[in-house]
């Protein structure tokens, strides 16, 4: 019976179901299709992230490919909130195919995007899946350090106040008194380790005063026990004596013989009382030895007991402050190390901390990027100064988000130029990344261009050029470090910014080499560069697709 209704449920099951995995199939089979004759990039991403959607549970490794290819359409097209999802959604899918590796890369790339787009809620699912696979591969370490990114980046997200100058001078002064005040602490410790050991010093001495009492009290024991045996030599020679008096009073007459049984029974008693009397002061002697004894004792212990006790709250306490110190230490370390990550890259940093100095360092292949405002001086004019310094913090902070997407690093500005590079250190040294990061500038100011002209205010162009080769880098001076870079490929990526058009990214042709098939160009052919004659130079029409 109860297998005829299993089989009826399992008929039921599929029959109910059928139609609806049929449906699944057909609609992915569909969206395929639709990708294969769809021409606008928008519609062939959101046809791949709807089939990576689809096909997640199903075929997880499927659904990675086809949410990776979304996010690099998301990328080109600008579709930030949708490139953050698609990698979030690759990374899930190789998650679910065990490949561990590539997912925490991928949740690792999610992390960082999402954080720079502003997008916190992918940041958090993307830092919650890191520690996960950290607790499947049994990585507490590993597991630890995405906790702290996360509990950081909730900080940071939640606003900081303050300079980094000014900052980092208040935490300097901070740390060093919270280093006095450990050392002080450190001091009292010692003291108490002092007291603990003179009070260890004095319980010798009173165990060994105690050593000395007892054997005194031994020695007294002793004797009282020799004048015992000696009253008991007196006895029988008492004893003995009666003997011979006995013999005696067989020769006495009647009255003689009652006298001196009456003499001999007062000596006897006599002798018995004497006897009782010194037996009695020995024990009660002894009794109250043994009373002062257990008197000293007590004492002793409760003096030692409350010697100990004051000794271990006194180093509890300073343990507890100690502790308490080194905590607020460490955090204040903490923030420290953050604000000089913000300063210098890194290596450099860590170098600078374990050397107290940086070696400079040729790198052989860099990409320098020197971008340049026009026009800068007669749109000031119409600002006051407020309003220019928040403009342009207002660009360059973009700038800043928009390089960092391709682990570019920035070396400084000045006035209104900036200046970037890659290709130092652990940073990115792909030429190509630095083109996209130049044209998604020039596309951010182009987008605030035509909101500015449309609310009738000035604004920013720029002109960006760009060259590779070998540069020095390293810090300069001893104080207010300043990471630079120096070098004629310096020299030359300033010279194709200053030929460069506004709105236009400029390239010299050994960058052009090193990234020709990845982009559409213009052939500017040999143009006059200041000090540097005639040089070959293409302008960045667009990205190959």
């Amino acid at each position: 019976m109860y297998h005829q209704l299993i089989k009826k449920a399992l008929v039921i099951f599929c029959w109910v179901l059928a139609p609806s995995l049929g449906i699944f199939a057909q609609s992915v089979a569909e969206l395929e299709k639709k990708l294969a004759k769809s021409q606008s990039k928008s519609e062939k991403m959101n046809l791949l992230y709807q089939i990576a959607e689809k096909t997640l549970a199903s075929s997880p490794t499927k659904s990675a490919d086809y949410a990776h290819r979304a996010s690099m359409l998301a990328s080109e097209l600008g579709e930030k909130r949708r490139e953050s999802e698609s990698i979030y959604l690759s990374a899930d899918a190789l998650m679910r195919s065990r490949k561990w590796k590539e997912a925490s890369s991928r949740f690792n790339w999610a992390w960082n995007t999402a954080r720079n787009y502003g997008h916190r809620d992918m940041a958090l699912l993307s830092a919650e899946k890191l520690q996960e696979i950290a607790r499947k591969n049994s990585d507490e370490y590993e597991e630890l350090k995405w906790a702290r990114e996360v509990i950081g980046y909730l900080k940071e997200s939640s606003g900081r106040s303050g300079g980094v100058g000014d900052a980092g001078g208040k935490m300097t002064a901070q740390l060093a008194a919270l280093e006095s005040e450990n050392t002080r602490l450190k001091g009292e410790l010692e003291r108490l380790s002092g007291q603990s050991q003179e009070y260890e010093s004095a319980y010798k001495a009173t165990e060994e005063q105690y050593k000395q009492e007892q054997e005194k009290i031994q020695t007294v024991i002793s004797q009282k026990e020799e004048e015992l045996t000696q009253i008991a030599q007196q006895k029988l020679k008492t004893d003995s004596l009666l003997g011979v008096k006995a013999k005696l009073i067989a020769s006495m007459s009647a009255d003689q013989m009652a006298d001196a049984m009456l003499l001999a029974q007062q000596e006897r008693t006599l002798q018995e009382q004497q006897t009782q009397i010194a037996e009695s002061e020995l024990a009660n002697e002894r009794q109250q030895n043994i009373q002062n004894l257990l008197a000293a004792f007590a004492l002793f212990v409760l003096i030692l007991a409350v010697l100990f006790f004051i000794r271990f709250r006194a180093k509890q306490r300073t343990a507890n402050e100690l502790s308490e110190k080194n905590r607020v230490i460490e955090e204040e370390q903490k923030r420290s190390d953050g604000l000089l990550l913000n300063i210098l890259p890194p290596a450099i940093a860590q170098e600078l901390k374990q050397k107290n100095r940086v070696a400079a360092r040729l790198h052989e292949r860099a990409t320098v990027m020197f971008i340049d405002f026009t026009g800068f001086t007669h749109v000031s004019e119409k600002l006051t100064p407020e309003s220019l310094v928040r403009e342009l913090d207002f660009c360059f902070s973009n700038f800043d988000r928009i390089i960092s997407q391709y682990r570019i690093e920035k070396i400084k500005t000045v006035g209104d130029a900036y200046i970037c590079a890659s290709g130092l250190s652990d940073m990115n040294a792909s030429p190509s990344d630095m083109i996209k990061a130049a044209l998604e500038i020039q596309d951010f100011l182009l987008y605030v261009k035509a909101e500015r002209q449309g609310q009738g205010l000035p604004y920013f162009e720029a002109r960006c050029g760009i060259h590779t080769g070998p540069v020095v880098a390293g810090v300069v001076g001893a104080k207010k470090f300043a990471y630079d870079i120096w070098g004629d490929t310096v020299n030359i990526a300033a010279r194709m910014e200053e030929t460069c058009e506004p709105g236009r990214v400029n390239i010299s042709e050994d960058t052009y080499w090193l990234a020709k098939y990845e982009f559409e160009w213009i052939n500017r052919g040999k143009v006059a560069a200041k000090n540097k004659g005639m040089m070959d130079m293409f302008y960045v029409a667009s990205l190959k697709l």
